[in-house]
């Protein structure tokens, strides 16, 4: 593009310089040489008129004046067809013949002298004008010959022509450097915004045109910046949302995985009680074995039934918790009273296996949250706590109120986890001892239900392993 622009300047350089030397070299002489024309034909006028009130012996200081005044070359053409030049008290005083000299003519040239002696001064008539008057003293007429005062203006044609290379070449190296800065100048900007357009396309949004001018690339130039801040704001945004649109992504997809697994789950943990419980009802039909003593395996599959019924009301819990429409029942209420609810509750419990339940909780401890589903979590962490400790041990409950907010901790010694398992304690139908958490009736959704609980209440809860054995604590 540069290229082309220089090329396109470098012609219009040109050709303005050629039509302006040609204005100056041809047109301004022309037109000067009309206005001397005119000038001398205006002055030979009055001169002829002057001519005809004065004698030929008295008209030497009119035709010195009419000289000096126009630069013209006079001759007189006596009623005999003589010519000689006019009667001159400068150029003629020491002439030998009364200030008259003799003239020769041949093929519209004439050469001037005094008698037969001619110089070398030669006139070209052809360009001359002959104007007819008289002297005073004559009676016949005289032409008086002008030949026009315009060989200046011809000299300076003349001149012009012999230095026309030199102009020339003169003119074409300035419109040369002419073009290359002029070039330069208008495509500099436009060179800008094309490279910036480039980094646009390429995305590299952190550019900038400094471009400052008033005019209309300035302008498009203040446009392509604020295109790039929109777009750079634009993406910005979009990426925002493209990475808040991946979290969503990837927690339904987590939430569809926890899904699948929790139903598998859910499948295999009743499969195994059910397993049992046809069993039973089968032998008991049959009237096989020790299958006769009734009660007793109507016991056992009552318990079994009981123990199904749990773990159906808990999946039941879960799939409230995990609906979209959920929400909590938020509402004040004294959170030490629900704590000694609970305990009242699960005290047969801890008597049954010889164990001691130390509360210490200060007393109207308000905290604004859902009763029905903070009862649940800590039914669900007695039951824990009563269920994996050995006999005889120990569960100790502590809450206070600190810093605004409620802490809640319960400890029931005399048993550790491993630490690999404390992270899977929260998984559904996870048994950190299986075989022991069957035996005493965990279902593995306990802990998950108070994690998906607290939760909810945007809670901090842990569990840890103390040196007299397993705390669990929340802070709401």
């Amino acid at each position: 593009m540069t290229t082309r622009i220089f090329i396109i300047t470098l012609f219009l350089l040109v050709l303005m310089s050629g039509i302006t030397y040609a204005l100056i070299g041809i047109a301004m002489p022309a037109s000067y040489r009309m206005e001397l024309d005119s000038d001398l034909e205006t002055q030979v006028f009055q001169l002829i008129e002057q001519l005809k009130q004065t004698t030929f012996e008295k008209s030497n200081s009119l035709f010195d004046r009419f000289l000096m005044n126009t630069n013209a070359t006079l001759l007189i053409r006596l009623p005999d067809n003589t010519i000689i030049s006019p009667p001159s008290s400068v150029i003629f005083e020491d002439s030998e013949n009364d200030n008259v000299s003799t003239i020769k003519e041949n093929e519209n040239k004439i050469l001037v002298g005094n008698g037969n002696n001619f110089s070398d001064t030669v006139y070209d008539l052809s360009n001359a004008k002959e104007y007819s008057f008289s002297f005073s003293d004559m009676e016949k007429d005289c032409s008086l010959i002008v030949i026009g005062g315009t060989k200046s203006v011809n000299q300076v044609v003349t001149t012009l022509l012999q230095i026309l290379p030199w102009i020339i070449g003169a003119i074409v190296f300035i419109s040369l450097l002419a073009a290359f800065f002029y070039s330069h100048y208008i495509t500099r900007p436009i060179v800008s915004l094309s490279i910036l357009s480039k980094k646009m396309a390429g995305m590299e949004l952190d550019c900038r045109c400094d471009e400052s001018r008033d005019d209309e690339i300035g302008i498009l130039a203040s446009s392509l910046n604020e295109l790039v801040q929109n777009l750079a704001k634009s993406l910005e945004e979009l990426k925002v949302a493209n990475d808040f649109l991946q979290l969503d992504i990837d927690r339904e997809r987590e939430l569809d995985r926890q899904r699948m697994a929790f139903f598998s789950a859910v499948s295999h943990e009743l499969k195994t009680p059910i397993t049992a419980l046809q069993g039973q009802l089968d032998g008991m039909l049959q009237n096989y074995g020790s299958y006769k003593d009734r009660d007793k395996y109507l016991a056992k599959s009552l318990a079994i039934a009981q123990s199904m019924e749990r773990t159906i009301q808990e999946i039941v819990t879960i799939s409230r918790l995990d609906a979209s429409d959920f929400s909590l029942g938020r509402a004040d209420f004294d959170f030490s009273e629900l704590v000694r609810v609970i305990a009242a509750e699960y005290i047969d419990f801890i008597e049954q296996k010889d164990m001691e339940l130390d509360i210490n909780i200060s007393e109207h401890i308000t905290v604004n949250a859902d009763e029905k589903m903070m009862k649940k979590v800590l039914s669900n962490l007695f039951s824990n706590a009563i269920r994996h400790s050995p006999r005889g041990e120990q569960i100790v409950v502590t809450s206070f109120l600190k810093n605004g907010c409620v802490y809640f901790s319960i400890l029931n010694t005399g048993v550790q986890i491993k630490e690999e398992a404390i992270s899977h304690l929260y998984e559904v139908f996870y048994r950190a001892d299986d075989s022991r958490s069957r035996r005493t009736g965990g279902s593995g959704l306990g802990l998950y239900i108070v994690k998906r609980i607290l939760e909810q209440h945007s809670a901090q809860f842990s569990i840890q392993n103390l040196n007299d054995g397993v705390e669990f604590w929340f802070s709401l």
